[in-house]
């Protein structure tokens, strides 16, 4: 038998993929808290229980769609033994988990502003881009510790790496130049896991 905090966690997932659901189809504007009650098959008083408005379910039901992703990136990442291997699959999951996720890919092609390339103070999902960040950071200096990684400065690099991230999803997701974006995605791996320079 299941709690009341298990059952009210389950609602609330709920809620939220529907709401993207609702989000992608209609967008922000158009979209109705009647909407995405009519989609779970709940009356509209019931959503308020858990939100406060329409602007709050919309910021909490993208969060959930980034955290997420975040997540599907994450358990990647623990899969794989060593930093090389890390990278290479962090980058690949991050990259094409929107091709899959067919919701969240519509709500940002309508509204770009919710992954900015230069993340703005007004942003509600700061925290979560800066988990990212935090995360390039434990593979970046897990490869530097295996001796996988030339030393580099980690603070600066990490923040670097999610800019180019950010923009090739914009570039590939947001706008319509999908071939070129993915074939400077594969180059741009390549050149940050072999680098430039030839050896001697």
């Amino acid at each position: 038998m299941m709690g009341r905090a298990q059952k009210r966690a389950i609602k609330i997932e709920t809620i939220y993929h529907a709401a993207l659901k609702v989000f992608a189809e209609y967008g922000f504007k158009k979209a109705t808290i009647e909407d995405i009650a009519a989609e779970i098959g709940t009356a509209k008083s019931s959503l308020y229980f858990y939100i406060k408005d329409k602007r709050d379910l919309y910021d909490k039901a993208v969060a959930y769609g980034f955290m997420q992703w975040q997540g599907k990136v994450r358990a990647a990442i623990a899969a794989e033994s060593d930093a090389a291997q890390q990278f290479h699959v962090m980058a690949h999951k991050a990259y094409e988990y929107l091709s899959k996720d067919r919701p969240l890919r519509k709500i940002l092609l309508r509204d770009p502003s919710l992954f900015p390339i230069y993340p703005s103070v007004e942003d509600p999902y700061t925290d979560i881009n800066r988990a990212s960040i935090e995360l390039l950071k434990q593979v970046l200096k897990r490869g530097i510790d295996e001796g996988s990684f030339r030393p580099v400065d980690i603070e600066a690099v990490a923040p670097l790496l999610f800019l180019f991230y950010a923009m090739l999803i914009q570039k590939t997701y947001m706008v319509p130049e999908t071939h070129i974006a993915k074939s400077m995605f594969a180059s741009g791996i390549d050149l940050i896991l072999k680098g430039l320079v030839m050896e001697a």
